[in-house]
């Protein structure tokens, strides 16, 4: 018992000796500790006439980078910037490589007027209905402005929380194919008796497809946000290669499902995309790619094909990147021609295979030793790969090929058209040998079909636009038809 209690009392000797040696913290220099995650800048917007504040992510390494990276726009950066940045940064760093590098751009839409920016109508508050004119400033100003300054590929995402996710479902509806995919956490569809939920189940209704992603989460707030009703309606009418998927989170609350939710679905919507290697490098510094089997000078031998198996092979493909690629029979090759890409010439090597030449892969897409392939396994799919390895896939959008037209036929064309619908009213100007019909301020390339036919590719939708002139040979109508289907007429106005 007294060894005990001598072993007690040294312990606690020891205690006060260590305990007088604990600094006080008013002995210590303390620091702020900086944690940078960006910078902002103002922006001036003519379509909303203020100044926008606008944060901007840059991946590491971007500054000694030539490369392209794909833009989540997030809204409500107040909130969402800091950890959506870091999120992002850790998942695609270089031990993980969960995801690829991307720029995060995010708009700040907080303050008294936050309701009425991401809405889209007034409501039963009156408050809101700014949601279309938000719209109209990212995807006129802001997106052109990203685009012009940062080395962005054309591989779109846009974020948003609650009345931000809300905004996010608006503009899926309104333009489903402008970004790549959608997240939607926790949105408020219960604003305006169901509103985008209603236009929601008559997008997915009639449209039988289009390759865009949506990724929807809720937490505890029950079945008064509408969100299960949105479940309800993907599960029934979503198109077979719409990719989407829902997580309920009962733990979480409406404020903190953003953590989870940002985290979770970043990870769907980015998880197996890769960088293409065409429209990857730059004049300055061409991509080198690695695997070729043969030197890239070795040109493969041109076959003659007949004039109907090239038929067969022209149309409008849309790419698993969301582009749209018309190929156009010249003489004995195919013509490439998208919005994204220099114009491309395919040269057969087989009745079913075509190459790039060298130098055009060179001069034109910036890459070396890279043998480029397109190969058509039947006449509706296209499967093009880099020294053999797919690069992407694409399917064909229209029936009947595409035709090359002089200016003077596409001048024909040029003018404003009154609607049989209300407010679809649009007009077609040409620009650089292309057509390019605007309804507002979107515009949609026009592809010949022949000397009166013409296709448009329209939120999901493959149009076929008939032109039909009057007794004096001039152009007075356009008949729109789907998969042959009448949808609407429209009068020329002038």
């Amino acid at each position: 018992m007294k060894k005990l209690t001598l072993l007690c009392l040294a312990s606690m000797l020891c205690s006060a000796l260590a305990s007088g040696q604990v600094p006080s913290l008013s002995d210590l220099k303390t620091e702020p500790v900086t944690v940078t995650t960006g910078y902002s800048l103002k922006f001036h917007s003519s379509i909303l006439n203020e100044d926008r504040t606008i944060n901007i992510f840059l991946p590491e390494g971007y500054e000694k980078s030539t490369k392209k990276y794909p833009v989540l726009y997030m809204l409500d950066a107040q909130w969402n910037f800091n950890h959506t940045a870091q999120n992002l940064g850790w998942l695609s760093n270089s031990d993980i490589k969960s995801i690829p590098q991307t720029i995060v751009v995010g708009l700040v839409t907080g303050g008294d007027r936050r309701e009425h920016d991401l809405t889209p109508t007034p409501g039963s508050s009156k408050k809101g209905g700014g949601g279309d004119s938000l719209y109209r400033f990212i995807k006129e100003e802001l997106i052109p402005f990203v685009e012009k300054n940062y080395r962005t590929y054309n591989y779109r995402l846009l974020g948003g929380v609650s009345y931000g996710g809300l905004f996010v479902m608006n503009a899926f509806v309104k333009d489903p194919l402008c970004f790549n995919g959608y997240l939607s956490l926790s949105p408020s569809m219960w604003w305006d008796n169901d509103i985008i939920l209603n236009k929601t189940k008559e997008l997915l209704s009639k449209t039988p497809e289009f390759p865009t992603r949506l990724y929807l989460t809720m937490a505890n707030e029950g079945l008064s946000m509408g969100v299960d009703s949105l479940d309800v309606l993907l599960k029934k009418y979503a198109p077979k290669n719409f990719a989407w998927k829902f997580d309920k989170h009962p733990d979480e609350v409406h404020n903190t499902i953003h953590f989870k939710g940002i985290w979770d679905g970043i990870k769907f919507l980015l998880a197996d995309w890769h960088y293409p290697f065409i429209d990857f490098g730059t004049k300055e510094k061409p991509f080198s790619v690695s695997g070729a089997t043969t030197p890239a000078t070795d040109v493969p031998k041109i076959v003659k094909l007949s004039t109907t198996v090239l038929n067969n092979y022209s149309g409008l493909y849309q790419d698993s990147f969301g582009r749209l690629l018309a190929m156009v029979k010249t003489n004995n090759t195919l013509g490439l021609s998208c919005n994204q890409l220099p114009y491309l010439t395919l040269y057969p090597e087989s009745e079913s295979k075509f190459f790039l030449n060298c130098n055009a892969v060179r001069d034109n897409l910036y890459l070396k030793d890279a043998q480029v392939r397109f190969e058509f396994p039947a006449n509706d799919s296209l499967v093009v790969t880099v020294n053999g390895k797919t690069e992407c896939t694409a399917k064909k959008l229209t029936h009947a090929p595409l035709v090359t037209l002089s200016d003077a036929a596409l001048q024909q064309f040029v003018g404003t058209y009154t609607s049989s619908v209300p407010n679809n009213n649009f007009r077609i100007e040409i620009k650089d040998h292309t057509l390019t019909l605007f309804t507002n301020a979107t515009p949609f390339t026009l592809y010949p079909m022949s000397t009166n036919k013409l296709f448009v590719f329209v939120s999901g939708m493959g149009l076929e636009l008939e032109f039909l002139k009057d007794a004096s040979a001039n152009t007075t109508k356009i008949n729109i038809t789907k998969d042959g289907k009448m949808m609407m007429e429209a009068k020329k106005a002038n």
